[in-house]
């Protein structure tokens, strides 16, 4: 190239920069759909950044920042909001619940808002009264707390409202079924029927008399195996209930906890689903985890698969398998290290044989899978572990995010795996505080010092762990703000003078909305796109009445969501 060539080059590129810079300057901000403005945003980004304004276009986040900056993105079209100094935070989302069960028994004789035992008696017999031409009485929502004292869920209870026809109730936890006479006829269990493997049948002190009471997965299977099948209206009922439930308290995500793999049956809880997502109903991200049936042990897992491929699809993703390892404490089926205080002759129930979940969570993990396990006792909890440990021995490690779910009681030689394993220990936050379990039920059964370690939220943060929460609904509350305010309390919500439930595993308020948005995000693969107010992520958003950070904490319950968005849409309120 000449000298005369390479100027007229050189003054050429000058020319083209210029006129790209002049571009750059002069390109106009890209226009909202919705701008959110003068509002108290915490965005739950890295730097727990806060601020003012939040544009969206075309259901995605393109600003965050001042109200002053904001209206660069402001058109004719646009429809402005005034938040008034209302708070604006990431839309909740839930790691484990059970929607569909839980609008089913809402829609059924549900029992969850009766105090004592009185009190639900008298709703089972209106419920009787309600429905002559029923084939049987089906409810849920019990709890324990009602027999403290002398009285148990026993048949006679439930035969002397009627024992013409079966009355079926499960309690709140979904670990037991309270029946009547009737109702153990069909199932045909009698004091010859021995207890299924990983369940139990109630038995009258002393003898093996069926008391009334049938216990975790096997033992209840005894009897729904013979009740007829819930149809896909039915199904789709309970769901948009749960559906409206939900996004009433600020919730846009979850992970079902247990769809049963049913994938030819139409009213299967996949196909629920995927229903009304063809329909353009499910306004929810939803994460399924398939429930692994001990009774089909590795043999499942090909049907596993296709039902992740079949079904995934949109806002419905079956990314994950559910092991449903042991039970709860109060009846005694949490599988625990060392044997129940009060009963020493027991160390509870494995619902998933040791060997196979060793042999399935390796397989499973190679396979892409998130892994989901239900764990209540500290046995469980290390079991867990070890089989996610196994996994990782044998695969290596990846961006698998296995958790445990509950993790109620935490040896303390196993505090720092979780860390160590990049587990995620998922707490039901709403549970850890005095009530009737943890200052009546529980402190017999296991003692003092294990009393201890049970919720170690703080502690389980304290080694660097990620902490995410799931309500479990309708075993209890799906409301976050109630979650929250209990994990930063850990005092009854209903009472202010009640007693501080392990003052010590308090947290941070950051950390416990944390523990709903972002962690939360994390935990269901949904934190590139959601779990923060940042530009790029869907708006997934909700307006709070209060700023939880300027009130007393004894009042976070006591705030409102005013608005819930999803990608935009006000799904929920009104602005």
């Amino acid at each position: 190239m000449s000298p005369f060539q390479l100027l007229l080059s050189i003054l050429a590129t000058s020319v083209l920069l210029a006129g790209c810079s002049r571009d750059q300057q002069e390109a106009p901000a890209p226009l909202a759909d919705l701008l959110l403005t003068n509002g108290k945003v915490y965005t739950m980004d890295a730097e727990r950044t806060w601020a003012e304004a939040v544009a969206i276009r075309d259901g995605r986040i393109i600003f965050v920042g001042s109200s002053a900056d904001a209206k660069q993105h402001t058109g004719s079209a646009t429809e402005v909001v005034d938040l008034e100094q209302k708070m604006l935070l990431p839309s909740f989302q839930d790691v484990h619940i059970h929607p569909i069960g839980g609008g089913l028994a809402y829609l059924s004789c549900t029992l969850f808002d009766e105090s004592g035992l009185d009190a639900a008696l008298a709703k089972i017999a209106r419920c009787v009264a309600e429905n002559p031409d029923a084939d049987a009485i089906v409810g849920t929502g019990w709890d324990w707390g009602m027999f403290i004292g002398e009285a148990t869920p026993d048949k006679e209870l439930l035969d002397a409202i009627d024992n013409s026809r079966p009355l079926i109730f499960g309690d709140g936890d979904g670990h037991t079924l309270w029946v009547n006479s009737a109702a153990l006829a069909l199932a045909g269990v009698t004091a010859d029927t021995p207890d299924p493997e990983g369940g139990a049948i109630g038995r009258v002190a002393g003898s093996t008399e069926p008391s009334g009471t049938l216990l975790e997965g096997p033992g209840m299977a005894l009897l729904r195996s013979k009740l007829p099948a819930t149809s896909l209206e039915e199904k789709e009922q309970g769901l948009l209930y749960a559906q409206r439930y939900l996004l009433g308290l600020g919730i846009t995500a979850m992970q079902d906890a247990m769809v049963f793999l049913a994938a030819d049956d139409e009213a299967s809880n996949l196909a629920t689903y995927r229903s009304l997502q063809e329909k353009g109903q499910l306004k929810l991200r939803v994460r399924a985890a398939i429930y692994w049936d001990p009774a089909k042990g590795l043999a499942q897992i090909p049907a596993i698969k296709a039902a992740s491929t079949e079904f995934s699809k949109g806002r419905l993703q079956v990314t994950s398998v559910k092991f449903w390892a042991d039970g709860i404490l109060e009846t005694h089926t949490a599988r625990l290290l060392e044997p129940y205080t009060d009963k020493p002759d027991t160390l509870g129930l494995l619902m998933v044989p040791l060997d196979d979940m060793m042999a399935a969570v390796p397989l499973l993990d190679a396979a892409g899978f998130q892994i989901h396990i239900h764990a209540i006792g500290d046995g469980t909890v290390r079991y867990a572990l070890d089989a996610i440990e196994k996994a990782r021995d044998t695969n290596g490690v990846r961006d698998a995010r296995h958790f445990i779910a509950h993790t109620q009681l935490i040896h303390p030689d196993d505090m720092g795996r979780f860390v160590k394993l990049q587990t995620v220990a998922t707490f039901s936050p709403y549970w850890a505080f005095s009530d009737d379990y943890t200052a009546i039920i529980n402190p017999p059964q296991l003692g003092e010092e294990r009393m201890k370690t049970m919720f170690p939220i703080a502690e389980v943060l304290a080694t660097g762990a990620r902490v995410a929460f799931g309500s479990d609904w309708s075993v209890s509350t799906a409301d976050p703000l109630l979650g929250i305010e209990v994990a930063v309390r850990r005092q009854d919500p209903e009472d202010t003078t009640a007693p501080v439930f392990m003052p010590e595993q308090r947290i941070s308020l950051d950390a416990a909305i944390a523990g709903y948005t972002i962690e939360a995000a994390y935990t269901n693969f949904l934190d590139d796109d959601t779990g923060s107010v940042e530009v790029g992520k869907y708006a997934d958003l909700i307006i709070l009445s209060d700023n939880l950070f300027d009130i007393p904490t004894a009042q976070i319950s006591n705030a409102k969501v005013l608005a819930t968005l999803l990608e935009g849409e006000l799904v929920y309120g009104e602005y």
